[in-house]
């Protein structure tokens, strides 16, 4: 007599595939009763499970039949149950490859059909954007106004749909646990190719990102000393009637020697101890400057190619060079249209602040170089949209959205930044990278006064938002906190 689970036709042991009752009367083994394509249904009867499935207890009559064993088998030369044990493996393999495959082939055939549909759609959705473009730069009135910024999106993701299914050539590498490697350099067949179809699937799951062929500032040379922890801090002695007292920093070498970050500077004379001192610190990091900046000191900034973390504030009424596209760490005030697109053209930004946009609606393509982690951001009722398609050029690789928005529109929590559908606005951002959106209030070291209002805002943005989305109030969860994004405010 086979013992035997009925769904993966292996035999019953004590340990993985050991025999479990379910309350319909039918016995599978454990690892069965463990897989989530079970659904909390026996897969005999189809009949619902309502315990929880780590209390099925042990089918008791086949535990002891597989300890007792009945008669013991034939004794055979040790090579023979070598063999034997070979195939049996090969067979228990098989039958569980075959049963994966018949749940996984209608699912990709279901996958590959919803692709279709959608490209299809999106096709429908251009060629009548298209047409209604072609008709309002007919009539040349001067005023023609751009596409949204959804079409313009959905343009550039249609295009790089078509150079994945051009592609030549495709790697891939298969990892096991505690096992081995698998690889494979592949040269693509035809429009066809399954491959293809994986890729575009892939990319569509935001888990294919685009590299962008950037040229990347060459890096100063390989450093040989001590370590260089240096700081450079301005503080109220290095300032005479608003001046910086270059000299004086410049004379004392030990304040500068080395230094990887300079804090503080502000002040006329900011742009002369910039050009200064760049010769003298190929490894300068960080820059934090205070106040409204002068339009000299950002052309310094320029030339600054090491510098990775910068933190600015602009005065609306200059006009400023642009900033440097190697910045890893960028936190701005007081922006312009042009400062936001130079964001994007930014291959390494991982961390991003923006506090205070002033100018036209204005709308952006998606980002090409899916870098960008964390964000913070605020939008006034005046500059939603523009604000939204910047979040949105960032959808397929920001993790962390921070967000400022008061929980009602009462006039002390500045009504303006306050957005009752705050959820549907996001959720059509398609942010498939986010992680964690966590609210900023205007009490931010405080707890919020309002609990009920904090949690129900919190709980609408959890219906609109996908389930792997945490949400979270900054101020009722302070210690949530990153502390290098906090300390950059």
């Amino acid at each position: 007599m086979e013992l035997q689970c009925d769904i993966c036709y292996v035999d019953f042991d004590l340990d993985l595939h050991r025999p479990k009752s379910l309350p319909c009367g039918h016995t599978i083994c454990k690892e069965c009763v463990q897989n989530p394509e079970l659904g909390r249904r026996c897969p005999t009867c189809r009949k619902d499970l309502p315990v929880d499935l780590d209390d099925l207890p042990d089918t008791i009559l086949a535990i002891r039949l597989i300890e007792n064993g009945g008669v013991p088998p034939r004794k055979k030369p040790r090579g023979e149950d070598s063999d034997q044990q070979r195939l049996q493996r090969g067979v228990d393999a098989g039958r569980k490859v075959v049963e994966a495959l018949r749940l996984a082939v209608p699912k990709a055939v279901e996958a590959l059909n919803r692709q279709l549909d959608a490209s299809v759609a999106q096709l429908l959705q251009l060629e009548e954007a298209l047409e209604q473009q072609v008709q309002r730069n007919a009539r040349d009135d001067g005023g023609t106004p751009p596409p949204p910024v959804e079409q313009l999106q959905l343009a550039v993701q249609l295009e790089d749909s078509l150079r994945l299914l051009t592609t030549n050539e495709c790697s891939v590498v298969a990892e096991e646990e505690d096992g081995p490697t698998w690889k494979a350099a592949l040269q693509l067949g035809g429009f066809g190719d399954i491959l293809r179809m994986l890729l575009l699937q892939l990319r569509a799951d935001g888990q294919l990102q685009k590299v962008a062929d950037v040229a990347v500032p060459a890096a100063p040379a390989a450093y040989v000393g001590p370590p260089m922890t240096t700081t450079l801090t301005m503080y109220v002695n290095d300032f005479d009637e608003g001046r910086l007292e270059v000299d004086d920093i410049l004379r004392d070498e030990r304040r500068w020697k080395n230094a990887r970050a300079i804090r503080g500077l502000q002040g006329r004379g900011s742009d002369k101890l910039l050009r200064v001192l760049a010769p003298q610190l190929p490894h300068l990091e960080e820059l934090d400057i205070l106040g409204e900046v002068e339009a000299g000191v950002m052309e310094q900034v320029g030339t600054l190619s090491s510098l990775k973390r910068l933190k600015v504030q602009y005065d609306w009424d200059l006009d400023y060079p642009d900033l440097p596209l190697q910045l890893e760490e960028l936190s701005m005030a007081y922006v312009r249209g042009s400062q936001l697109r130079r964001v994007l053209a930014m291959p390494g930004l991982r961390s991003l602040f923006v506090k205070a946009y002033s100018g036209p609606n204005i709308s952006f393509a998606p980002s090409q170089h899916g870098s960008l982690l964390w964000l913070r951001v605020a939008f006034h009722s005046t500059n939603k949209s523009t604000m939204l398609s910047f979040i949105g050029a960032f959808a397929s690789s920001l993790q962390s959205l921070q967000f400022y928005s008061p929980v009602n529109d009462k006039k002390e929590y500045n009504p303006d930044y306050y957005h009752p559908d705050l959820g549907r606005l996001l959720a059509a951002c398609g942010l498939r990278a986010l992680r964690r959106l966590v609210l900023e209030r205007p009490t931010r070291d405080e707890p919020c006064t309002e609990i009920a209002a904090c949690l129900l805002q919190q709980q609408t943005l959890r219906s609109s938002l996908p389930s792997s989305v945490e949400v979270v109030c900054g101020s009722c969860h302070a210690p949530l906190f990153c502390p290098r994004a906090e300390a950059a405010t």
